[in-house]
């Protein structure tokens, strides 16, 4: 894909979805002088072989447009910690800072820690050079010394350097694990600390925003009144190096030592020492991690916490941008739930930020559609090969870059700068892959969904899987019909809770997508919309976590597949995913059976092959394709409609469908299959168990004008709307 011009305006919501009554708030970085702010209804989406996705933008009443002074906010890219200085460190003789530390990524200057007074100032502090070399520099950033040789990157090494002390200047003590201390001395000292009031661990804070991130892994960081040699040994010999030193020096030699392996908050990290100055986590840098002791008899950082007790900071995390609120936006009283976009128009350039309004219970539609949005993060600014097949489209217009931006943080799908996995991701930061006029993978099928649906059925309430997972039943209570999206693939446990207890109370659901119900994901309280992903041993994946990092650090739950976590989705939607190709996709044949059995209702008026054509792949079976597999839920009461041909052999069977390697064969696995599982006597889920499904709604059908895609969704929601029970001997 040719690179695309740059945008001047950008935005996010918080939250994404809303119902009347509440506010949203609306932030807005732009080069321009002013920028044009309007509320957007989505009336309609479109597909252009030439030109790609088009969306039709309606008026939204209730709303009234605004102009806005044009401000620019920086994406304040990097994690890092921040704590206060205890006094007992001020006013001790001999200041004296350790930690034990893994650069992952070298190459540039790095920021171990850094000294403020009151007012901010810089005080001076330790970093790590370009060549690896660890250097203490005053507050006018001159090296007062460096090291005698350059760090090993991905080797724990202890580091200690007494910053001042009554006779002498620094001196710098660096020791690999349980070996020598070396030591490096210079006659100057770091002035000015007895009015430190805060540091910074990971980065040094330049107006308010983080520079010079540290690409590594920090443990045990300390504040102490002890020399330098006697820090890095007891920091080098291991967890009981604390005993000796303490017992040598004193309890009180510890002013303040950070510890991760205890988790109270997420954004906190307890001082185990006197001082109790808690320190905070900027960015949400990764824990349950392995620390420098781990020594692979845990894989659970719950069962021995000590071998947790390490951070990893990357130059490129991104939890929350922070921008301030550029309005605050009051939805009126009786705004319709829909999918809606806040309109930024520039002289130049221009930007449309998706978001729901949601319905209340006492005014639900039968109709709903459920926006998997923990997808959408999931492959939030993903790199677009990592977002489905090239379409031939020259560029993407919301995927531009935009006018002083480097990025907005990475996705599921990206390692980071130092080739570690992206664990986390946000919606507070711009998700120019979130956009009604970005690749065909993710908002934009499911947009051409919510046309055809209301279409065809008038109102369709809209919410999304951050209200599934924090209500539960209750986001889904009075929709007679819940239809998913096309990739609704990250789910939490509390998600599959919800959508099992609605179908088995006579819910009703249609997934009309593919790869959905796949992997695991936490989502955290204290950063609201953020969400973890680990990727464990088995499934289809971009990277794997390293050993002994599969448990997630929100809730201390193991990471991975649902299949592997006793949760195949075969379970509640029938289907499984089964194989994945993004060539040219199939069509189905009706299985003879259905036409006489308890899912015949599907195929009213439906002929036997069907699904020849649509936008993803001019057919309705592929991209990512699921099928019934009974061994994984052998009692579900699950009916096959129809399965798809017609695939090339690009379409190969999943990772964790593969037991060993074969020479290329035409696998009559890698299919799709159509489904319906029966729950109880008035539940039930349709299933089509394909990601291109959606596209053939809209499109004209075969060349005689008949769409059996569209009778057959048609058909079963008109029938899931019917109250009456599917069976009648339950």
């Amino acid at each position: 894909m040719s690179t695309s011009p740059t945008k001047n305006v950008v935005g996010y919501t918080d939250p994404i979805a809303v119902m009347a009554g509440e506010t949203l708030r609306i932030k807005v970085s732009t080069t321009a002088k002013q920028v044009r702010l309007g509320v957007r209804r989505i009336e309609g989406a479109f597909w252009s072989s030439e030109a790609g996705p088009k969306v039709s933008l309606g008026n939204a009443e209730g709303f009234e447009g605004t102009v806005l002074a044009g401000k620019h906010h920086k994406a304040p890219l990097g994690s890092y910690a921040t704590a206060p200085v205890a006094e007992a460190m001020r006013v001790s003789a001999t200041k004296t800072f350790g930690l034990l530390f893994m650069p992952t990524l070298m190459g540039r200057r790095q920021t171990i820690a850094r000294f403020y007074d009151a007012d901010g100032a810089d005080l001076g502090g330790v970093s790590v050079e370009e060549d690896g070399h660890v250097a203490v520099v005053d507050a006018t950033d001159a090296a007062l010394l460096r090291g005698g040789s350059a760090l090993e990157r991905g080797r724990w090494t202890a580091i200690a350097v007494t910053l001042a002390q009554p006779a002498g200047g620094v001196v710098l003590a660096i020791a690999p694990l349980f070996g020598n201390v070396s030591m490096t001395g210079a006659e100057r000292q770091v002035e000015g600390l007895e009015t430190a009031h805060s540091l910074s661990l990971g980065a040094r804070i330049s107006g308010s925003l983080p520079c010079e991130v540290v690409d590594g892994r920090v443990a045990d960081p300390v504040l102490a009144s002890a020399n330098a040699r006697d820090i890095a040994s007891a920091l080098a010999n291991g967890p009981e190096g604390w005993r000796r030193l303490t017992r040598a020096h004193g309890a009180a030699t510890i002013h303040s030592r950070w510890d991760f392996s205890l988790f109270p908050e997420s954004d906190r990290v307890v001082d185990v020492g006197p001082a109790r100055c808690d320190a905070v986590l900027v960015n949400t840098p990764t824990r349950a991690i392995t620390g420098p002791f781990w020594d692979g008899s845990v894989f659970d950082w719950r069962q021995r916490p000590g071998h947790y007790n390490a951070v990893h900071f990357h130059s490129d995390d991104l939890a929350d941008c922070g921008w301030p609120d550029a309005l605050a936006l009051e939805i009126p009283q009786g705004c319709a739930s829909g999918l809606y976009g806040i309109s930024l128009e520039t002289e130049n350039g221009s930007d449309v930020v998706p978001f729901v309004v949601r319905a209340r219970r006492a005014s639900r539609a039968p109709v709903a559609l459920l926006l998997p949005t923990f997808t959408y993060l999931s492959y939030g600014n993903a790199p677009t090969a990592m977002r489905g097949p090239n379409h031939g489209i020259t560029f993407y217009p919301d995927e531009s870059p935009v006018d002083g931006h480097s990025g907005f943080g990475r996705s599921h799908y990206d390692r980071h700068k130092d080739g570690s996995p992206v664990m986390l991701s946000s919606r507070l930061r711009p998700v120019l892959s979130m956009r009604f006029a970005s690749l065909p993978w993710g908002i934009v099928p499911d947009t051409w969904l919510l046309t055809w649906l209301r279409q065809q059925f008038g109102q369709v309430d809209v919410l999304t899987d951050e209200d599934l997972h924090r209500e539960g039943t209750d986001a889904l209570a009075g929709h007679r019909v819940v239809v998913t999206g096309n990739h609704p693939e990250y789910y939490s446990a509390e998600m599959l809770n919800a959508l099992d207890a609605y179908c088995d109370g006579g819910g009703r659901l249609l997934y009309l997508g593919g790869n959905g119900f796949y992997w695991r994901v936490s989502v955290s309280d204290r950063v609201p919309g953020q969400i973890e992903v680990r990727r464990t041993e088995d499934g289809t994946r971009a990277w794997i976590a390293e050993p002994g990092e599969g448990h997630h650090m929100m809730d201390g739950g193991y990471g991975g597949l649902w299949r592997r976590l006793g949760r195949p989705p075969n379970r509640l939607a029938g289907v499984g995913f089964a194989a994945q190709g993004f060539d040219e996709s199939g069509y189905y044949k009706v299985n003879p059976d259905a036409r006489s059995g308890p899912a015949a209702f599907a195929l009213d008026g439906v002929g036997d092959t069907f699904g020849h054509h649509g936008w993803l792949g001019n057919g309705a079976a592929g991209q990512e394709v699921d099928r019934v597999e009974r061994r994984l839920a052998p009692d579900a009461d699950v009916h096959l409609i129809a399965s798809s041909l017609g695939h090339p052999q690009s379409m190969l069977r999943t990772k964790e469908e593969m037991l060993s390697t074969v020479l290329p064969f035409t696998d009559p696995k890698a299919r799709s299959d159509i489904a319906i599982r029966f729950a109880g006597r008035s539940g039930a889920v349709f299933s089509v168990g394909s990601m291109t499904w959606v596209g053939a709604l809209l499109d004209g059908g075969d060349p005689a004008g008949r769409n059996d895609v569209v009778r057959m969704t048609a058909n079963v929601i008109n029938r899931f709307l019917d109250p009456a029970p599917f069976r009648a001997d339950r």
